[in-house]
Protein backbone atom coordinates (compact mmCIF):
# COMPACT_ATOMS: atom_id res chain seq x y z
CA UNK A 1 0.00 0.00 0.00
CA UNK A 2 1.10 3.28 -0.86
CA UNK A 3 -0.53 6.91 0.27
CA UNK A 4 0.28 9.96 -1.70
CA UNK A 5 -0.70 13.45 0.16
CA UNK A 6 -0.95 16.01 -2.49
CA UNK A 7 -0.41 19.65 -0.58
CA UNK A 8 0.47 23.42 -1.84
CA UNK A 9 2.64 26.11 -0.02
CA UNK A 10 -0.43 28.08 0.22
CA UNK A 11 -2.78 25.52 2.08
CA UNK A 12 -3.10 26.77 5.67
CA UNK A 13 -4.91 23.09 6.49
CA UNK A 14 -2.56 20.75 4.69
CA UNK A 15 0.18 21.01 7.59
CA UNK A 16 -2.34 19.53 9.78
CA UNK A 17 -3.20 16.72 7.20
CA UNK A 18 0.78 15.52 7.03
CA UNK A 19 0.36 15.23 10.68
CA UNK A 20 -2.46 12.69 10.50
CA UNK A 21 -1.47 11.19 7.21
CA UNK A 22 2.27 10.33 8.05
CA UNK A 23 1.12 9.36 12.07
CA UNK A 24 -1.59 6.61 10.28
CA UNK A 25 1.39 5.44 7.76
CA UNK A 26 3.54 4.63 10.14
CA UNK A 27 1.08 2.96 12.42
CA UNK A 28 0.05 0.94 9.53
CA UNK A 29 3.25 0.35 8.30
CA UNK A 30 2.65 1.69 4.99
CA UNK A 31 4.95 3.92 2.50
CA UNK A 32 3.65 7.96 2.66
CA UNK A 33 4.99 10.69 0.52
CA UNK A 34 3.89 14.21 0.50
CA UNK A 35 3.90 16.19 -2.26
CA UNK A 36 3.74 19.69 -3.44
CA UNK A 37 1.18 19.72 -6.28
CA UNK A 38 2.40 23.08 -7.71
CA UNK A 39 6.38 22.70 -6.99
CA UNK A 40 7.07 18.58 -7.51
CA UNK A 41 6.63 17.19 -10.75
CA UNK A 42 5.04 13.96 -9.41
CA UNK A 43 2.78 15.97 -7.12
CA UNK A 44 1.28 17.84 -10.59
CA UNK A 45 1.00 14.82 -12.65
CA UNK A 46 -1.01 13.05 -9.72
CA UNK A 47 -3.02 16.37 -9.10
CA UNK A 48 -3.94 17.02 -12.91
CA UNK A 49 -4.77 13.01 -13.50
CA UNK A 50 -6.90 13.40 -10.23
CA UNK A 51 -8.50 16.70 -11.70
CA UNK A 52 -7.91 18.13 -8.61
CA UNK A 53 -8.55 21.73 -7.89
CA UNK A 54 -8.72 21.18 -3.94
CA UNK A 55 -5.92 20.36 -1.47
CA UNK A 56 -4.98 18.65 0.42
CA UNK A 57 -5.79 15.12 -1.11
CA UNK A 58 -5.21 11.78 -0.69
CA UNK A 59 -4.68 8.83 -3.15
CA UNK A 60 -3.87 5.61 -1.54
CA UNK A 61 -2.81 2.78 -3.98
CA UNK A 62 -3.54 5.16 -7.09
CA UNK A 63 -7.15 6.38 -6.34
CA UNK A 64 -8.24 9.25 -4.92
CA UNK A 65 -9.79 8.83 -1.62
CA UNK A 66 -10.29 11.69 0.20
CA UNK A 67 -10.06 15.83 0.03
CA UNK A 68 -9.53 17.74 3.31
CA UNK A 69 -8.19 17.10 6.34
CA UNK A 70 -9.27 13.78 7.65
CA UNK A 71 -9.00 13.11 11.73
CA UNK A 72 -6.75 10.08 12.74
CA UNK A 73 -9.63 7.60 12.69
CA UNK A 74 -11.09 8.83 9.28
CA UNK A 75 -7.31 7.78 7.82
CA UNK A 76 -6.70 4.81 9.46
CA UNK A 77 -10.75 3.39 8.54
CA UNK A 78 -9.25 4.58 4.41
CA UNK A 79 -6.91 2.66 4.98
CA UNK A 80 -9.00 -0.17 6.05
CA UNK A 81 -9.94 -0.17 2.53
CA UNK A 82 -12.45 2.59 3.41
CA UNK A 83 -15.26 3.77 1.25
CA UNK A 84 -13.92 4.97 -2.14
CA UNK A 85 -14.40 9.18 -3.10
CA UNK A 86 -17.44 9.08 -5.79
Amino acid sequence: MEIWLLVRADCPTCVDARAVWRQAAAEKGVRFHCVDAEDDPEGRRLAERAGLRTFPAVIIDGQLKAVGVQSRAQALALLENGPEMG
